[in-house]
């Protein structure tokens, strides 16, 4: 005898009865796990009392889209009024006792499940009194009915413990039929509800269910479009800061298809595992919340060594389960990359591989003093509901310079992991057009312990919407497949690392590359020249200088001030990958200057060429960019390697400006990648402030003035990737 669930296993004492090939075969009632016997090759009924819900052919799982010949015969249609209705039926009442199903007897003869779902509540409304039951909702239903469909079982809000008494929640998915599977966990402060919330209460409950609905029924649909930008924003938007404008969805798009892409989910979460692209292949999926956050309220410290030692917590406690095979796989974006870096330096029992897909590492480096100033967009990860009073920001602006207790490894609001100990098999993901987290995501592939490890770097719209596509969710499987299931694929056998290079106008070809940096890469150094605010290929012997007013205020409309320097139009056609460096001799008539690159290129036209694609969220983009503070300018020299200058940032090697006196400093951009066709041109640009950074104004460009040297005693630099031809 074969065993299978009907549902999702909650629905218990109705009947089932089996026919075969030689006629009656086994009956019984759904036990206490839901579960029926059958053999192979048998049809079976489900009744209650003398209702009958519909027959099919007997199989591992049944739902109720199976017993309806309408809803099966050409799409699986959950929102068939019969579908519908007998899953709520079932699903609100669960357990069918003696008493509950002498109740379903009486009425039998008014049930009607084919009215609309409506009439059909309205009509049972004596028989449920009975029951003393009420029924769930129509989107609930049909939410559980579409997992079961894929054979997904959910389990929500299960608390896993913690090693000091605490707990955190998480929403469990795994394969309706019983087994062992690996487990695919992502942890963060998002939420964990539909396209990330929290469900505090049932009114938030019966709203996440409803746009579950929508978005699986009716995407397509502008109300539903508009109803699933309100949800992420309603989510999302205390989170952004200064990365993003919110939109104000009540007003006409400025785009006449409609608002950019962006802003619209593509999928059940956002920047985590899915259980969609995941379950139904054989894992079970973990979204956890970060102690501090939804129902779990308390207050919440980002990327702080608690939340890193819950995370391998969760991890242990997963590989535990009697239903999993004891190999964990973290998967997610952004914050749930960076929280996977500070869980696995400290090596939780079960964990065996994992994607970090855009994300940080180094917390002083990478997302807050990214160069040695506020010039990143950290101030948009106070995720905690309400506010918090006091979070890793306010921590940071107590703390401007890099020490061990704040940033290192145990640090309490903003821990940075020891890539050194990672030696789990990895695949990080970056993108050229991202000015958070595409450093950390190239610096762990590169200076991760791991043998086996990938690479992506890739143009494109947003993490949100490729790393859901299946193009690229088939081959990270199969990287779990090879490492959670021991399965012998050839996705070990494929370059390591992949490379869009971007062609410009959104497009680009691909690079497949034994390493990154890809081997044979050539630095190229091209000197400033000031007499002619060009680029030249050699050292200009005349000395010469540019000076530029640094009391500036940032301006969202054009560019006010600065240097410009432009090479003469390319003879050939250059790819570039990799980091592009600027080594600059400058002053300033104060104490300190900040130095903002903006590498350009410009076609035939003198029209800038942009390389983002259409529908980025940052399509004003350069070609390549970075920032420095030049008090900040002291190398580690133990850590920087020619093409990627690494600062110290400690209070020790701070190094204020003597007015007027000339310093040496070099200034790394965020890993890029682009095509310079022949008869294009390269544009330097350096700049007092920059528009896209923490806007804090500084006393220091207060009536100041900064100046740009070279010649043959300054021969300042831009130093860009070029790739060994493949043509």
């Amino acid at each position: 005898m074969k065993q299978g669930i009907f549902m999702d296993g909650s629905i218990t004492g109705i009947r089932y009865e089996c026919t075969g090939a030689k006629g009656a075969g086994s009956e019984g009632v759904l036990d206490e796990q839901g579960c029926f016997l059958y053999e192979e090759g048998d049809y079976i009924t489900f009744s209650v009392g003398g209702l009958m819900l519909g027959s099919c052919k007997a199989k591992p799982t049944i739902c109720t889209v199976d017993l309806v010949a309408e809803a099966t015969s050409r799409l699986q249609a959950v929102t068939h009024y019969t579908v519908t209705n007998v899953a709520r039926l079932l699903l609100s009442v669960g357990h069918f006792c003696e008493k509950r199903v002498a109740v379903m007897e009486k009425y039998r003869s008014r049930i009607q499940f084919s009215q609309e779902p409506e009439q059909f509540e309205a009509s049972m409304a004596e028989c449920l009194k009975e029951l003393n039951v009420a029924l769930i909702s129509v989107a609930r239903t049909h939410n559980i009915v579409r997992r079961c469909l894929k054979g997904i079982l959910k389990k929500t809000d299960v608390k896993v413990p913690t090693r000091d008494g605490r707990y955190v929640l998480a929403d469990v998915y795994h394969p309706l039929v019983p087994g062992k599977y690996p487990v695919v966990m992502s942890m963060g402060a998002f939420g964990k509800s539909f396209i990330n919330g929290f469900t505090m209460n049932e009114e938030d409950e019966a709203y996440f269910d409803a746009v579950e609905d929508a978005f699986y029924e009716s995407y397509g649909a502008p109300e539903t479009k508009k109803m699933l930008q309100g949800t992420f924003f309603r989510r999302m938007g205390p989170c952004f800061g200064s990365a993003l404008p919110i939109p104000d969805l009540e007003q006409e798009p400025e785009h006449p298809d409609g608002p950019p892409p962006c802003l619209v989910p593509v999928s059940s979460a956002f920047e985590q595992v899915t259980a969609d692209d995941w379950v139904p292949y054989g894992y079970a999926v973990m979204l956890v919340e970060e102690y501090g956050t939804g129902k779990n309220n308390d207050q919440e410290k980002q990327f702080g060594e608690r939340n890193a030692k819950d995370y391998c917590d969760a991890i242990e406690w997963a590989a535990s389960q009697e239903w999993s095979n004891g190999k964990v796989g973290l998967y997610g974006a952004s914050y749930f990359a960076m929280t996977q870096y500070l869980a696995a330096q400290r090596h939780p029992k079960g964990l065996t591989a994992m994607i970090p897909i855009m994300g940080d590492y180094d917390s002083y480096r990478h997302y807050i003093y990214s160069g040695g100033g506020l010039f990143n967009r950290a101030d948009n990860m106070d995720l905690a509901v309400p506010p918090q009073e006091y979070s890793f920001m306010n921590r940071a602006k107590e703390q401007p310079f890099w020490n061990e207790e704040t940033y290192g490894a145990e640090g309490e609001y903003m821990s940075s992991a020891d890539i050194s100990q990672i030696d789990y098999p990895i695949w990080p993901a970056t993108e050229p057009d991202a000015s958070l987290h595409g450093l950390g995501s190239s610096e762990a592939y590169i200076n991760c312990a791991s043998q086996n490890k990938k690479f992506m770097l890739l143009n494109g719209c947003g993490i949100h919407f490729w790393m859901y596509g299946q193009e690229f969710i088939s081959r990270y499987r199969a990287f779990f497949d090879h490492w959670l299931k021991d399965i012998d694929n050839d996705i070990m056998e494929e370059p390591p690392v992949d490379i869009q290079i971007r062609t410009g106008n959104g497009n680009y070809y691909w690079r497949h590359e034994a390493d990154w940096p890809v081997p044979g890469t050539k630095y190229r150094k091209l000197y400033l020249n000031a007499g002619m605010d060009s680029l030249d290929p050699e050292v200009p012997v005349m000395e010469g200088s540019v000076t530029y007013a640094a009391d500036v205020k940032r301006s969202e409309q054009r560019r006010t001030s600065g240097a410009t320097f432009v090479t003469a139009p390319f003879t050939e056609d250059v790819e570039l990958a990799g980091y592009i460096k600027a080594g600059l001799y400058v002053s300033s008539t104060t104490e300190d200057m900040e130095v903002h690159i903006n590498v350009r290129v410009l076609d035939e036209k003198d029209e800038e060429v942009i390389y983002p694609a259409y529908t980025s969220m940052e399509r004003g983009l350069p070609l390549g960019f970075g920032s420095l503070k030049v008090s900040h300018r002291a190398l580690d020299e133990k850590r920087s390697r020619d093409y990627c200058p690494i600062h110290l940032h400690t209070k020790e090697a701070y190094a204020p400006l003597t007015p007027n006196e000339v310093v040496y400093c070099e200034v790394g951009t965020f890993p890029t990648s682009g095509l310079i066709r022949k008869g294009w041109k390269l544009v330097l640009e350096i700049d007092p402030v920059s528009n896209r950074w923490i806007d804090f104004e500084e006393t220091y460009r207060k009536g100041s003035e900064n100046s740009v040297y070279c010649g043959e005693m300054y021969p300042s630099f831009l130093q860009i990737p070029v790739l060994p031809s493949k043509r």
